[in-house]
């Protein structure tokens, strides 16, 4: 915004900030706190040429920018408040790109707080709103956060539906390097989690490995390793996803952003442990999990994904009365898990009452869960869990394996 209004360092830091500190600020080295937000916004704003806040209000500009910074501080409740504030102010300025681009990040924040129906509600209007019809650029950023959302709800065939859209968008309008990252991620979680595990493996291995040595942003290279790994793993590949992950662990570090690197120990724990690696590997990525959750605080979802790795922990240990516990009490609040998240769940506390020779309760869990991943669109794991149901149901011993390929 500075360069955009050729404002130098200094012109724009005033007597308030010298140019290092602007520098320091622009590189994401400092946060600023909301009296900095304001004087900057003030500085950006009396540029002549651009538009002046009404007497007494905010400027639109300080909106955008608040919005921004509460989201960079996971304060998603609070993004969304300003995001929709700076809409309605693009909107009174006559500026109808701004106010869709607003709107987006505040339906953004829907999805972080995992609130998918509401999230849902608001994007599938963007995507029908003119500036995103047809070929419009804006059109791949929107079926991106539609594929993340219907994950999230447990709509899988809507999320293949939104990710291939957002591919095919994006190829046309020539997203960059990064952007079309962001779109194969979304295309290849959901095809993996649908169970399309070759599809999902083609886009990784042809297309998204050779885009991730030229991201210019390591964070984003970093996601997109995660993601390769998570496919590798669910084809049970264990050494292409071990391999993979080492790779996004090396790029997504604590001190760029701790919630993506608490997101990805949580994630990588859990498809380690589902490939029954029970190692001191898999130990640290839960202690990493747990610990930025101390720190960052987090949706219930966050709390119980990580309750759901250590049960299953203790599960491989051989402690099926503690894993039980530990699993139940994640069954109870599973409201707040994605259905197919719910159903992991279910059929996990099915192993362990199975081991414990509760043959009739295993089997109702196993049969719930084979029921979830069925409606959620994700048949491969229902077709798993429905055969260790009729193993339960037949007496006949009942392994842990929870891989459904």
């Amino acid at each position: 915004m500075r360069t955009e209004r050729f404002l130098t360092q200094e012109e724009l830091g005033g007597n308030v900030f010298r140019a290092r500190e602007i520098s320091t600020l622009e590189k994401g080295r400092r946060e600023p706190g909301g009296g900095a937000i304001r004087f900057l916004a003030e500085r950006l704003t009396v540029v002549p040429g651009y538009p002046q806040p009404s007497a007494g209000s905010d400027s639109r500009l300080f909106l955008e920018l608040s919005a921004a910074q509460a989201w960079d501080e996971r304060n998603y409740t609070g993004a969304r408040r300003q995001a929709q504030l700076a809409a309605d102010a693009a909107l009174a300025e006559g500026d109808p790109t701004g106010w869709w681009e607003m709107s987006l990040l505040a339906a953004a924040c829907l999805r972080r707080l995992h609130d998918y129906t509401a999230c849902l509600a608001e994007a599938e209007l963007l995507a029908h709103h003119p500036l995103a019809a047809g070929g419009q650029p804006l059109r791949p950023q929107v079926e991106t956060l539609l594929a993340a959302a219907c994950q999230g709800a447990g709509r899988l065939a809507d999320a293949v539906t939104h990710a291939r859209r957002a591919l095919e968008l994006g190829l046309i309008q020539r997203l960059n390097i990064d952007q079309l990252i962001e779109v194969y991620q979304a295309l290849v979680a959901a095809l993996s989690e649908s169970g399309l595990q070759d599809e999902a493996w083609g886009h990784c291995r042809t297309l998204l490995l050779p885009l991730l040595d030229a991201a210019s942003d390591p964070q984003t290279a970093g996601k997109g390793y995660w993601a390769v790994g998570n496919v590798a793993f669910r084809r049970g590949d264990t050494a292409a996803g071990l391999r993979h992950h080492a790779k996004a662990a090396s790029l997504l570090t604590p001190d760029a952003d701790l919630e993506t690197w608490a997101a990805f120990n949580r994630a990588s724990a859990a498809v380690r442990l589902a490939e029954g690696l029970h190692d001191a590997a898999t130990s640290q990525c839960m202690d990493h999990a747990e610990t930025a959750l101390s720190v960052l605080g987090g949706t219930e979802e966050d709390v119980l994904e990580n309750l759901h790795s250590r049960g299953r922990w203790l599960q491989l240990s051989g402690n099926h009365q503690s894993a039980i516990q530990v699993l139940t009490d994640v069954y109870g609040r599973r409201t707040a898990l994605s259905p197919q998240g719910a159903a992991e769940v279910a059929l996990h506390l099915g192993l362990s009452r199975a081991a414990l020779g509760d043959m009739g309760t295993a089997v109702q869990l196993l049969d719930d869960s084979a029921g979830a991943f069925s409606a959620a669109g994700a048949l491969d794991r229902a077709g798993h869990a429905a055969r260790l149901a009729n193993q339960a149901r037949a007496g006949t011993p009942v392994g842990l394996s929870a891989r459904t390929g």
